[in-house]
């Protein structure tokens, strides 16, 4: 025990020590009912009463007993060891087993005299070292950052950081957040000299395509001291154990250290996921050729659209519709009138209706056939027009025409219209294009309806629409109030060149009205369709009643079959009102996949596939880099060691000034009533006192 604290001033101490005086005196000065006591008993049952009632008052004042302890912490020593399949590949056996034994020696010995914490790290960082030297990949900065997070503040002496520089994942080790002040003792492990070497450095690319279109890929090609040599870069696409060429494409290498960009457009011609792989022909020499090939993916979507213009008559608004629709690979424009159309219109995802339902042209069963289908259509409104029938027909606009004639409106843009956006030229332009053609009447919109452009009608701005976008019953609509597009598109020409203007409104009407809404009542989304192979294949699922509202009660089972026809089942998990599954890690392959599930009698499925790739970043840089362990131990005060010289860093770190013991002193508080030896002083003090009373023929 160090010292006694009390909260209070020290005059409350002699207050206790009075009050224990007065009380005692009161009890035994001049006491008469034991006068044969020697003197001395009575003194000593007097000094047993004070001391007694002194120390029950003084633990009224919560005196707290501090005690002090001194203790030391040994220095902190981290080894680091870079277990990436690099290391084993660009070693020799024989020095790197050596090599082993030698760190192991180190770390025994030096754990001696410091505390010794071990890591291996590579694509992750784990407790001690196992030297397997499998992981796929080098992520150098994360274990240093882990070490300042865990270690940072604490005795932290130094870092044994055994790697060959190489990093492939995270950030450059130089510039990582080190926030200890420890000397990094790099050792230079690996082959710094670059072997004859041609190799794919990185594919970029689209992940998502559509049907028909070809994606532009840009392929970075390396090589090292391949001067003179001729390769081939060749593109396959792969299906199983099929590999069809796609292009060719042959180069010459001029430089030592050689570098160079291809670039390749591969045309699509398949839905759904596809895979590439990019292959080099080797070079004479060459000492790797497992990073002469690569693969990639690329989830192609069929997002083609049939388009029916249905026109009542010959019109030049046909040809201006139908030359902008088709600038759009995805439209499948065609044409007809409606007294001679002989299709089906189940065929079509989109129906533009020019001037219909118009005046004494029969085809009313064809037009009820799309409002039965619910097809999102785009109606403009013209000379041929039956108003009273288009009133009918829609709800979104109604004309209340006050003649049969019709007005010049030209447009104006809607800032309020929100569904969505316009470029700031459209904006400014649009309304110094020439008039059209809209009927002489009141109009009103109905309230789910958005105008998009309004009517000028000579110099007066007015309410009426003249472009309105909405939905009816489930169906998006478009209503042009007003013939004479061709009048638009000629202009836009003539004064820009181009028809930039014209085919912005036509398009973003046309995509906005015709996207399909997902009305699926049982849905699977996975969470990536193209993993590396340490990766988790992660699915959710959603199912919906006939109120789409969402519901799990169900159960919900998916097979995922691999190319050669080997099927994973599995259950989905309930999580909050959907489904949800971890299927772990699968091998590497390309798969395909079916969820099923059984509701209100009726059997819903999902399908898709996935592809799971081999991670070879450890085979494209497998020249070590001497030079960054050099520069990192420079600059934390540290130094480089080569594996046959391991075994000096015992010297090295044991006679170091800076791996030195903390001392620091503990202080710990203790309330004084919880001694237990006070409480047997009391106890005794008392019954000492009680027991002489006895003695002498009193209480």
């Amino acid at each position: 025990m160090d010292n006694i604290e009390i909260q209070y001033p020290l005059w409350y101490v002699a207050i206790c020590l009075l009050i224990g005086l007065i009380l005692s005196a009161i009890l035994y000065f001049r006491a008469s009912y034991f006068p044969a006591a020697r003197t001395w008993i009575k003194g000593l049952l007097a000094f047993c009463r004070f001391l007694a009632i002194s120390v029950i008052s003084l633990l009224l004042l919560s005196p707290v007993l501090k005690y002090s302890k001194q203790e030391s912490k040994k220095p902190i020593v981290i080894f680091g060891q870079d277990e990436s399949a690099s290391i084993q590949a660009e070693m020799d056996s024989v020095k790197l087993s050596e090599y082993k034994v030698n760190l192991n020696k180190v770390i025994q010995d030096v754990s001696e005299k410091f505390e010794v914490k071990t890591f291996g790290f590579g694509e992750s960082f784990r407790p001690e070292i196992s030297y397997s030297f499998q992981d796929k990949s080098s992520n150098l900065s994360a274990i240093l950052e882990y070490v300042a997070d865990l270690y940072g503040d604490q005795n932290l002496g130094a870092i044994i950081f055994a790697t060959d520089g190489i990093f492939n994942e995270g950030k450059d080790p130089r510039y990582a957040n080190l926030a200890f002040s420890a000397p990094i003792y790099t050792i230079a492990l690996g082959d710094t000299t670059p072997d004859r070497d041609l190799s794919i450095r990185q594919i970029f690319h689209n992940n998502i395509a559509y049907l028909s279109d070809k994606t532009s890929i840009q392929v970075d090609v390396n090589a090292y001291n391949c001067q003179g040599a001729r390769s081939i870069l060749n593109i396959y696409r792969v299906s199983g154990e099929d590999n069809r060429l796609i292009q060719s494409t042959p180069f010459n290498i001029d430089q030592i250290d050689f570098f160079r960009t291809i670039e390749i457009a591969i045309p699509q011609e398949s839905v759904g996921l596809q895979r590439f792989r990019v292959v080099l022909n080797a070079v004479n020499g060459e000492k790797s050729l497992t990073n002469n090939r690569k693969d990639f993916f690329i989830d192609v979507i069929d997002a083609r659209q049939k388009i029916l213009i249905l026109a009542a008559s010959p019109h030049p608004d046909l040809a201006a519709l139908t030359s902008s629709l088709e600038k759009n690979k995805n439209y499948q424009i065609e044409t007809a009138f409606i007294n001679k159309f002989s299709g089906k219109i189940a065929d079509y995802d989109f129906v533009v209706l020019h001037q219909l339902p118009a005046r004494g042209i029969a085809g009313g069963d064809l037009m009820r056939e799309i409002n039965d289908r619910k097809v999102p259509r785009m109606i403009v409104v013209g000379s041929q027009t039956n108003i009273a029938g288009f009133n009918q027909y829609q709800q979104l606009v109604s004309i209340n025409p006050k003649a049969s004639s019709f007005n010049e409106v030209q447009a104006i843009d809607n800032k309020a219209f929100s569904f969505f956006k316009t470029s700031e030229e459209f904006q400014q332009k649009i309304a110094g294009f020439p008039p059209m053609d809209a009927p002489f009447g009141d109009y009103s919109v109905a309230p789910g309806a958005e105008v998009l452009l309004k009517q000028r009608i000579g110099k007066i701005d007015t309410d009426f629409p003249l472009l309105v976008v909405g939905e009816e019953n489930g169906v998006k609509n478009a209503i042009l109030c007003a013939e004479g597009l061709w009048r638009w598109k000629f202009f836009d020409h003539l004064q820009n060149d181009n028809n930039q203007i014209f085919d912005e409104l036509l398009t973003k009407t046309v995509q906005y009205v015709s996207l399909k809404e997902d009305k699926r009542k049982f849905r699977v989304f996975q969470a990536k369709n193209l993993l590396a192979e340490n990766e988790d294949v992660l699915f959710d699922a959603e199912l919906y009643n006939q109120s789409y509202q969402l519901v799990n009660e169900p159960e919900v089972n998916i097979n995922i079959v691999n190319s050669v026809g080997e099927a994973f089942t599995f259950a989905f998990s309930r999580k909050n009102e959907g489904y949800y599954l971890d299927a772990g890690r699968l091998p590497v392959d390309d798969y395909s996949w079916i969820a099923n599930t059984q509701f209100e009698g009726e059997r819903l499925t999902a399908n898709g596939q996935l592809s799971l790739q081999a991670i070879e970043k450890e085979n494209y840089a497998t020249v070590a880099d001497h030079h960054l362990l050099a520069q990192l131990a420079a600059e934390t005060g540290g130094a480089l060691v080569y594996p046959d010289s391991v075994s000096q860093l015992t010297s090295v770190l044991i006679s170091s000034d800076q791996l030195k013991p903390v001392y620091y002193r503990i202080l710990n508080t203790r309330n004084a009533i919880h001694l237990k030896s006070l409480f047997f002083l009391l106890l005794s003090l008392l019954v000492l006192e009680w027991g002489l009373r006895r003695y002498l023929g009193t209480y």
